[in-house]
């Protein structure tokens, strides 16, 4: 009952008809969090991306990228959060969200560096370098208007899933559509934040693995 209130209580502020509508977008966007998309996307790139190594180092790899790229923000924001940096663990208000961008961007370039330092392959370091465009646009757009970081994190996601295998990116779209509908459905972004999200992010991914010669 309490959780139901709470849901209601933010639901209405934040504008948005309460209701069970509200509690399953608000789960959507929890199970496809940006952090865990971006582990996702790592790990894809650690067992499809890097044949014929053998599976072992790829996992290897993924769980290192993982270590330097998305566990020093994920700790960042958490202490910020319980700093009350934050109006809500969303970020809501745009302003606020510059700090987690410029920390992003030092942690990815260092992380990018670290890989060719240790001869990473190749897939990773361009999975790095696709984080880092895109969280340096993100963050210029920031500057001035809101844009979908989850759009953004499951279209790396789906786009990196479909360059190696398209009916396991077909699904990602797929789910791409409903952490679509849900962050409109929470009011969090407009439908053109998701879709700006949703074409930046393919494309950062796009441009970086045609730069690397993947593709």
């Amino acid at each position: 009952m309490t959780q139901h209130n709470d849901l209601t209580a933010e639901a209405l502020r934040r504008g948005a008809p309460p209701g069970r509508g509200y509690a399953v977008a608000r789960s959507i966007s929890q199970i496809f969090h940006p952090v865990t998309l971006s582990v996702a996307s790592i790990f894809i790139v650690g067992i499809l991306g890097v044949r014929p190594l053998p599976l072992s180092r790829g996992l290897g790899w993924a769980t290192l990228c993982t270590m330097i790229q998305v566990l020093p923000p994920t700790i960042f924001f958490t202490i910020r959060l319980r700093q009350g940096a934050y109006t809500d663990d969303d970020v809501s208000v745009r302003s606020q969200r510059n700090e987690l961008y410029l920390f992003g961007m030092f942690t990815v370039l260092v992380g990018i560096a670290l890989l060719i330092f240790l001869d990473a392959p190749t897939p990773f370091v361009a999975m790095l370098a696709s984080a880092a465009l895109l969280n340096g646009t993100s963050w210029f757009i920031n500057l001035f208007w809101k844009i979908s970081i989850h759009a953004a994190g499951i279209g790396s996601c789906a786009t990196i899933a479909t360059l190696y295998s398209k009916p396991f990116g077909l699904v990602l779209w797929l789910c791409a559509l409903s952490l679509g509908w849900a962050r409109l459905r929470t009011r969090n972004h407009t439908l053109m934040q998701v879709v700006a999200g949703l074409a930046l992010s393919c494309a950062c991914v796009f441009g970086s693995f045609f730069a690397f010669g993947l593709l």
